[in-house]
Protein backbone atom coordinates (compact mmCIF):
# COMPACT_ATOMS: atom_id res chain seq x y z
CA UNK A 1 0.00 0.00 0.00
CA UNK A 2 2.54 2.53 0.50
CA UNK A 3 4.71 1.79 -2.34
CA UNK A 4 1.27 2.82 -4.33
CA UNK A 5 0.43 5.86 -2.63
CA UNK A 6 4.01 7.19 -3.11
CA UNK A 7 3.85 6.46 -6.98
CA UNK A 8 0.76 8.57 -7.03
CA UNK A 9 1.97 11.34 -4.79
CA UNK A 10 5.43 11.71 -6.59
CA UNK A 11 5.28 10.00 -10.53
CA UNK A 12 8.85 11.30 -11.06
CA UNK A 13 11.52 8.93 -12.21
CA UNK A 14 14.36 9.43 -10.93
CA UNK A 15 16.73 7.41 -13.60
CA UNK A 16 14.98 9.64 -16.18
CA UNK A 17 15.35 12.83 -14.32
CA UNK A 18 18.96 12.04 -14.15
CA UNK A 19 18.97 10.68 -17.88
CA UNK A 20 17.19 14.17 -18.97
CA UNK A 21 19.64 16.56 -16.65
CA UNK A 22 22.59 14.62 -18.89
CA UNK A 23 21.17 15.29 -22.08
CA UNK A 24 20.08 18.94 -21.50
CA UNK A 25 23.67 19.70 -19.70
CA UNK A 26 25.79 18.09 -22.53
CA UNK A 27 23.51 19.35 -25.91
CA UNK A 28 24.96 21.79 -28.48
CA UNK A 29 22.23 24.25 -27.36
CA UNK A 30 21.42 23.38 -23.71
CA UNK A 31 18.33 25.30 -22.17
CA UNK A 32 17.88 27.95 -19.68
CA UNK A 33 15.00 25.99 -17.64
CA UNK A 34 14.56 22.15 -17.51
CA UNK A 35 11.19 20.89 -16.14
CA UNK A 36 11.08 17.74 -14.88
CA UNK A 37 8.33 15.48 -14.06
CA UNK A 38 4.58 16.26 -15.17
CA UNK A 39 3.54 17.55 -12.21
CA UNK A 40 5.90 19.99 -11.94
CA UNK A 41 4.79 21.02 -15.91
CA UNK A 42 0.79 21.06 -14.81
CA UNK A 43 2.32 23.72 -11.65
CA UNK A 44 4.32 25.98 -13.79
CA UNK A 45 1.86 25.83 -16.54
CA UNK A 46 -0.85 27.01 -14.24
CA UNK A 47 1.48 29.43 -12.52
CA UNK A 48 2.39 31.07 -16.38
CA UNK A 49 -1.24 31.02 -17.12
CA UNK A 50 -1.74 33.53 -14.19
CA UNK A 51 0.82 35.77 -14.87
CA UNK A 52 0.14 35.88 -18.51
CA UNK A 53 -3.90 37.17 -17.24
CA UNK A 54 -2.24 39.65 -14.94
CA UNK A 55 0.17 40.31 -17.61
CA UNK A 56 -2.70 41.36 -20.35
CA UNK A 57 -4.63 42.85 -17.94
CA UNK A 58 -1.93 46.21 -17.23
CA UNK A 59 -1.36 46.44 -20.65
CA UNK A 60 -3.00 49.56 -21.01
CA UNK A 61 -1.88 50.89 -17.89
CA UNK A 62 1.52 50.42 -19.08
CA UNK A 63 1.03 51.83 -22.47
CA UNK A 64 -0.64 54.95 -21.44
CA UNK A 65 2.68 55.50 -19.14
CA UNK A 66 5.13 56.38 -21.94
CA UNK A 67 5.72 59.90 -23.27
CA UNK A 68 3.46 60.58 -26.33
CA UNK A 69 4.87 58.73 -29.72
CA UNK A 70 7.90 57.26 -27.88
CA UNK A 71 7.09 53.78 -28.20
CA UNK A 72 7.96 53.38 -32.05
CA UNK A 73 11.34 54.78 -31.03
CA UNK A 74 11.70 52.25 -27.95
CA UNK A 75 15.39 50.03 -27.76
CA UNK A 76 13.42 47.34 -26.99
Amino acid sequence: MVGAVLLCAFPGDPVRAAEAMYEAATSGQPRHWVVLGSDAHRRIDAKLTLLRAEFDAGREVALSTDFPGSAEHAVL
